[in-house]
């Protein structure tokens, strides 16, 4: 039976650590080594941790490369060497040329990344590109660097890319997912990583797994967040000439009845505040008003333990229902139509 690809890059991960283990090489040429075994770990799917248990169970039965090769090298060798002599290597020296130049500088920008030199690394990885463009990994390791610096955009770029000339390397895919959940895109990280899996198969990694099933949280949350949105619009409109205060406010008394956990726990005043968040407006409002002496230090009482504040002095404090109506989409707050789009486009 003949070893898998899995099995052999274990095999070289396993005679690198031994070299860098025992120091026989500078702290250079370790840091080298050990960008090395990271690449071939992550390229055929493993952790390094796990290299002792795969060669365990492995066509090698635990032994190292030494060993196999100094059995190797006692095995009769009559016949052989004319026969070793006349194979033909059907490489044309260009394209040789060609490949070693490019895998010399994704090296280098693998260092690079090991050291988190982000930038460097693009600049490597995007000569290696321009060496030789067909290699699906090196748009997917700029698509890493991409991601480490937050440039979400051109990470996607990249990672489509990989995925176009080889449909079959998942890291592709793995990048995509990656940028796609960093955008606040879990359904689209989700079919990304599903892809992954595919491909993967009983090979999938528990790290494969763990992107996925994030992935897929974040998507139950979201769905969960839209049906509970319109039932509470209901019970609002319900509750309006009941429980609403003075202007249309919500009853705070049973927003602030629960304490900060209730605050914390209550649908409705998270959405209300992500909403308030988003709205520079409604932000330095929120620094102008805590120049009150009075909000300022009802709120210091609030945080330190001091209990919920009396809602009727609350309300009596212009301050405070101006901030409510912005908070709470009172008659006096100004519709989402009308606030302008802060987001950063990447």
């Amino acid at each position: 039976m003949s070893a898998s690809k899995e099995e052999i890059a274990s095999l070289i991960v396993n005679y690198f650590s031994s070299i860098v283990e025992k120091k026989e090489v500078s702290e250079d040429s370790a840091d080298s080594l050990n960008v090395a075994m990271d690449c071939i770990s992550e390229a055929f799917g493993f952790e390094r941790d796990a290299v002792s248990s795969i060669l365990d169970k492995s066509t090698f039965k635990g032994q190292s490369l030494n060993k196999l090769l100094s059995s190797a090298s006692k095995s009769p060798e009559s016949g052989k060497k004319d026969d070793a002599q006349n194979v033909e290597v059907n490489i044309p020296e260009e394209d040789a040329e060609t490949k070693a130049k490019a895998e010399d500088l994704k090296i280098q920008g693998n260092k690079a990344m090991a050291n988190k030199e982000y930038e460097l690394a693009i600049k490597k990885y995007t000569e290696a590109i321009d060496v030789l463009p067909t290699n699906a990994i090196y748009y997917a390791n700029r698509a890493a660097a991409h991601s480490s610096l937050k440039e979400y955009d051109e990470a996607i770029k990249d990672a489509e890319s990989a995925i176009s000339v080889d449909p079959s390397y998942f890291r592709g895919y793995s990048r995509l997912g990656f940028a796609k959940y960093a955008q606040g895109k879990p359904e689209e990280a989700l079919e990304a990583y599903k892809k992954v899996l595919d491909i993967e198969g009983d090979n999938a990694t528990d790290a494969m797994k763990r992107d996925y099933e994030s992935a897929k949280k974040r998507v139950e949350q979201s769905l969960n967040l839209e049906k509970t949105a319109p039932e509470q619009t209901r019970d609002a409109g319900a509750n309006a000439g009941q429980g609403a205060g003075a202007g249309g406010l919500p009853d705070l008394g049973s927003l602030l009845g629960g304490g900060l956990g209730g605050l914390m726990n209550n649908p409705q005043l998270m959405q209300a505040a992500q909403k308030m968040m988003s709205n520079p407006g409604a932000m330095q409002n929120i620094q102008n008003m805590m120049q009150d002496p009075s909000i300022r230090q009802m709120a210091e009482g609030f945080t330190s333990g001091g209990g919920t504040p009396n809602l009727s002095d609350l309300m009596k404090n212009p301050a405070l229902r101006n901030m409510a109506g912005s908070l709470f989409g009172g008659a006096d707050a100004p519709s989402t139509e009308d606030t302008p789009d802060s987001e950063t486009k990447q």
